[in-house]
């Protein structure tokens, strides 16, 4: 009989102990991770009801131009009309296959590219469906309402990865309904489509803090969403792409004992991201730094930047302005639009709380280098005090030698600085809720304190909104000339004054039915942008009440007629004075109609309506205009019969 040897179980346990262990697997890389890197998480209904809020607010912000949003546009007359012709010239360009980056249609003979201005070229094609059905102007008021109202949404959904839910709304606030966002929407709607700095953030974070996602996924949505931002305000994208390096500079220098576990998964989607944003972005950079009509440098790099005081200081954009804080804002250098860098005494002192209170917290130390680099940038080259440059050099000026950077004007930092200021008020108040026994009285003071900062930021109640009807002198077609005499492009109209930025709006209404020489390419305002200048192009130009025009003398005719014969111009038109437009009055309109009377010899046709415009639809030679040998005739006098 033989006999089965068995192991009892003492025996078993004790060969257990003597088994060498089996080997470990490695781990895949972003599992090095920490498991405790977590984060709040924002409902369905937080997203949807955030969204909702926030759009009603932008609706009150703006209603007096959604009262008649098809004939009455968000913010003034000014740079609002170069939307008009953007938004305009996407649909357009790509319905007649025309080259959608660059256009001759303005700055004739030469042309403009739109990688070079502020063309918000993704949005434009986005709301093509809108301009076609309803306007430019409608287009314009949508995007216009969305900026402050989805950037405030998309604040709301980053701060509450950090904080809880009425924290998160107070700093959305501060980001959405900023000074900076209400100053730049009275006519400068790509400094306002900012939405995307709270989603880098989002991003961003998940890809160099959480990594709990897949590095591929979340490198292809940097990568997308960069791509789209470049399209959307390429000046906002160079902004954000300074802060961000800023911040993981600074992340990376408070995580040095991460940063080697870490690295691999963020390398991983930093190259996908690098080679979406590449590929999708080669086509347009190459048609901006290898096209034609490049632009540099078009603004003075030291008047459009945040004065010292703006911090402290509010201007008119704000309600509860009172008038010596007006008094002092009126010296900063720049415009009203360009001085939105307030943020107001409480909510300065309410990030100080902040920066005791939460000071253990990374995410903290980080915000605060990330909004101070940006408020620090936004002082421009030589800090400016009072409206007085003290000469004393700043970051901007290093920064402004490098490359393209040297086109951003300084005081729109204030865009990503009030992402930061707004999160680190959500930050100070979601840590006053762990003061344990002085929890009770630290939220009723920082509450107080939020909302008394929140008062001093709240917006004017009347914000502007300019009338802008269609003129049947261009949506009827009366001011389109006939059969070009040039097959490669449309006839050629002259519409005086050639810098002023109406006339974009007028061409679009026209349809592009013909091509516009201006002496200012697409802003009015940029030195850095003229074309050629010739006297056609600079009468009437100045719209200060009774500026002289130049007599017409033999050497002023002779100048005239060759622009005239050169480009081929064919019909000449004299805008009209609109309500939009106050300065231009129908005094300086009929000054300059009756120097065209003078130079063609000939009498315009009118337009029909309340604010009417002068065509001279058939020009004499331009020898007759040279020698002078044109008819005497009278300025059409007012009330004269108009063409429908």
């Amino acid at each position: 009989m033989t006999s089965e040897t068995s192991t009892s179980p003492t025996e078993a346990t004790r060969a257990m102990h003597l088994r060498p262990p089996a080997p470990l697997e490695p781990p895949p890389s972003h599992a090095l991770a920490p498991s405790n890197v977590l984060r709040g998480k924002c409902a369905p209904w937080e997203r949807a009801a955030s969204f909702i809020v926030f759009l009603g607010l932008a609706l009150a912000l703006f209603h007096a131009a959604w009262q008649h949003p098809l004939s009455t546009q968000i913010g003034g007359a000014g740079d609002a009309n170069e939307y008009d012709w953007f938004l305009s010239w996407m649909p357009f360009a790509i319905g007649h296959a025309h080259d959608p980056l660059i256009s001759h249609y303005v700055n004739f003979p030469g042309g403009i590219n739109l990688m070079w201005n502020t063309s918000v070229v993704l949005p434009s094609i986005l709301v093509s469906p809108l301009t076609v059905i309803f306007g430019a102007t409608f287009s314009y008021n949508v995007l216009a309402t969305l900026a402050p109202a989805l950037s405030a949404t998309f604040a709301y959904w980053a701060f509450r990865r950090w904080t809880g839910i009425a924290p998160a709304f107070a700093g959305a606030l501060v980001f959405g309904y900023s000074p900076y966002m209400v100053s730049q929407s009275a006519g400068h709607l790509a400094q306002t489509l900012i939405m995307s700095a709270p989603l880098f953030l989002i991003i961003l974070d998940r890809l160099l803090a959480v990594q709990q996602g897949k590095p591929w996924l979340e490198g292809a949505a940097l990568g997308l969403l960069a791509w789209a931002q470049l399209l959307t305000g390429e000046e906002v994208f160079a902004m954000e792409v300074v802060v961000a390096l800023i911040t993981v500079i600074v992340l990376c220098a408070i995580s040095a004992n991460e940063v080697r576990d870490r690295l691999p998964y963020a390398l991983r989607g930093g190259a996908v991201a690098t080679g979406v944003f590449a590929v999708l972005s080669a086509p347009f950079l190459a048609v901006q730094y290898l096209g034609p009509y490049r632009v540099q440098s078009p603004h003075p790099p030291d008047v459009y930047l945040s004065d010292l005081l703006n911090f402290v200081v509010p201007t008119n954009i704000t309600k509860l302005a009172p008038k010596a804080a007006l008094n002092i804002s009126m010296h900063f250098s720049g415009n009203g639009s360009e001085e939105g860098a307030y943020l107001g005494i409480p909510l300065l002192v309410l990030i100080l709380v902040t920066l005791f209170v939460a000071r253990r917290r990374r995410v903290t130390w980080v915000a605060f280098v990330a909004g101070a680099s940006a408020a620090i940038l936004s002082l421009g080259p030589t800090l400016h005090i009072h409206g007085h440059d003290t000469g004393i050099p700043m970051p901007m000026d290093a920064l402004a030698k490098i490359g393209p950077f040297k086109n951003l004007l300084p005081d729109r930092f204030a865009s990503v600085m009030t992402l930061f200021a707004g999160m680190l008020v959500a930050l100070g108040l979601e840590e006053l809720h762990r003061l344990g026994r002085f929890r009770l009285p630290a939220l009723a003071g920082g509450w107080a304190v939020t909302a008394l900062g929140l008062a001093f930021l709240f917006p004017i109640t009347n914000f502007p909104a300019s009338l802008d009807p269609l003129f049947s002198a261009y949506a009827g077609g009366l001011a389109c000339p006939g059969a070009s005499n040039n097959r490669s492009h449309p006839p050629v109209a002259l519409v005086m004054p050639a810098a002023n930025e109406l006339d974009l709006r007028w061409i679009a209404e026209a349809n592009f039915c013909f091509v516009m020489p201006s002496d200012t390419g697409m802003t009015g305002t940029n030195s850095g942008d003229l074309g050629q200048q010739n006297v056609m192009l600079t009468v009437g130009n100045s719209l200060t009440p009774g500026f002289p025009l130049p007599p017409l003398t033999p050497e002023v005719r002779e100048e005239a007629a060759l622009f005239i014969q050169d480009l081929q111009v064919q019909e000449i038109v004299v805008g009209p004075e609109t309500p939009a437009s106050p300065p231009w009055s129908p005094t300086e309109q009929a000054q300059l109609v009756n120097w065209v009377v003078g130079l063609t010899g000939q009498q315009p046709v009118q337009s029909c309506d309340p604010f009417r415009s002068y065509i001279w639809k058939h020009l004499p030679p331009a020898g007759d205009i040279a020698s002078g040998h044109v008819a005497a005739v009278q300025p059409p006098p007012p009330g004269a019969k108009c063409t429908p």
